[in-house]
């Protein structure tokens, strides 16, 4: 074969190939805009166009709102079940003037000191039994995270413990903390996101009224005066606890139930347990078990960071009589995160005081803002409280912390 002959017919191999090539192009282009083509792209993008997410610059920010001793007496589990005239319990009275403020948080934290146990009554001091209609109530006012390592959760027994687990796992978008269906389970970090913020909560408690879980019983609960394991095991075991939270998310959350009750400072004792949680990574800690105030303050760790410390937010409701168990509050938290560092801080902190207001008796007994409370109002308190004395009591408390608006 001459050279142009041969240059003919690979000049003719390779029209062939040009026009599959273009009958192809044709096909997939129809393809590609076909209606309800989900593999269809874009009408306006363009050959080599990355399909990543954009990073994220800037920050984001997220609110924690936590609350005291969800606190239960007789009086007040009494008022709701006749409010319900006949049908079961209604508390929304008792928590109305006080929902607006939690539903407007991101994350809201409750320490549900009493246990609910639907299978026995309801009870009183000093072993306490709440009905079920009162989770169902914080839950609709926007509590979504429930701190049960109080004193308290062992007062109906180790399975009275286990049914008020799963009771608390039975609801959905909340979370358990502090107690543990197993040993193993502590470990499992309890998580939320709000905002592209991840928090994790851990509980632990000092002690249990001298009650204890069984020594055969594989129940998930840190309390600093359980005999089957000693101080140094129980310290350990905490450390795993936060070290896995930290893994998990961004701020980690560690509520601690104090045994000393009714001192508005915190003792040596205590302060030497937070700065054991500071060391071992907790990002905020909120104590509880008191029944009454105490101040709220950073705490620094050896690298100069800054740990949130909420000592004692008092009762979020009782009926106790003494005048300091009957004021309480919210700690309104908002913390941000820098997208392009991933770390997080606490950027701003309030202290929302509230009343809890009861009439002679112990009647129509409810939480109430101070910054909607009067003097009339404080007259007819059934503890025999002033205006005055209460005002005085949060502006020396916590000062520039407090917000009544």
């Amino acid at each position: 074969m001459n050279k142009k002959a041969k240059f003919k017919k690979i000049t003719g191999i390779l029209a062939a190939l040009l026009c599959i090539v273009l009958v192809f192009g044709c096909v997939n282009a129809f393809r590609a805009n076909k209606p309800g083509n989900s593999d269809a792209a874009p009408a306006d993008a363009t050959a080599g166009e990355s399909s990543a997410v954009p990073t994220k610059t800037g920050s984001t920010s997220a609110t924690l709102v936590c609350a005291g001793d969800n606190l239960i007496h007789k009086a007040i589990y009494t008022q709701a079940k006749s409010r319900a005239g006949g049908n079961g319990y209604d508390f929304s009275y008792a928590y109305k003037d006080i929902a607006s403020y939690v539903s407007a948080a991101d994350i809201a934290f409750l320490n549900q000191e009493t246990v609910i146990v639907p299978s026995k009554e309801a009870s009183s001091y000093p072993l306490f039994n709440s009905p079920k209609a009162l989770l169902d109530e914080m839950t609709k006012i926007g509590f979504d995270v429930f701190n049960q390592s109080t004193n308290h959760v062992m007062d109906k027994g180790l399975s009275g413990a286990l049914e008020d687990y799963e009771l608390f796992h039975s609801y959905d978008n909340i979370i358990l903390t502090g107690l543990y269906k197993t040993w193993d389970e502590m470990f499992i970090p309890q998580t939320m996101t709000k905002n592209d913020i991840t928090f994790s909560f851990v509980g632990f408690s000092e002690y249990l009224n001298g009650l204890v879980v069984p020594k055969d019983s594989d129940l998930g609960l840190v309390y600093l005066t359980d005999t089957r394991h000693t101080k140094e095991e129980l310290y350990s075991t905490m450390q795993k606890m936060i070290d896995a939270a930290k893994k998990a998310s961004d701020v980690v959350c560690v509520s601690m139930h104090w045994q000393t009750e009714d001192i508005t400072t915190p003792n040596a004792s205590e302060k030497e347990i937070v700065q054991k949680l500071v060391d071992m990574g907790a990002d905020i800690i909120i104590g509880t078990g008191p029944h009454v105030l105490q101040p709220i303050e950073f705490v620094e760790r050896e690298d100069g960071s800054k740990v949130l410390v909420i000592w004692s937010l008092g009762n979020f409701i009782s009926t106790q009589a003494n005048k300091p168990n009957l004021l309480g509050g919210l700690a309104d938290v908002t913390v941000k995160k820098d997208y392009a560092t991933g770390k997080t801080s606490v950027e701003n902190v309030k202290f929302i005081p509230t009343v809890t207001h009861y009439g002679a008796g112990r009647s129509n007994v409810r939480i109430i803002p101070f910054s909607k409370y009067s003097e009339s109002l404080a007259s007819s308190h059934g503890a025999g409280i002033s205006y005055s004395y209460i005002k005085k009591f949060y502006e020396d408390m916590y000062g520039d912390l407090l917000d009544v608006s």
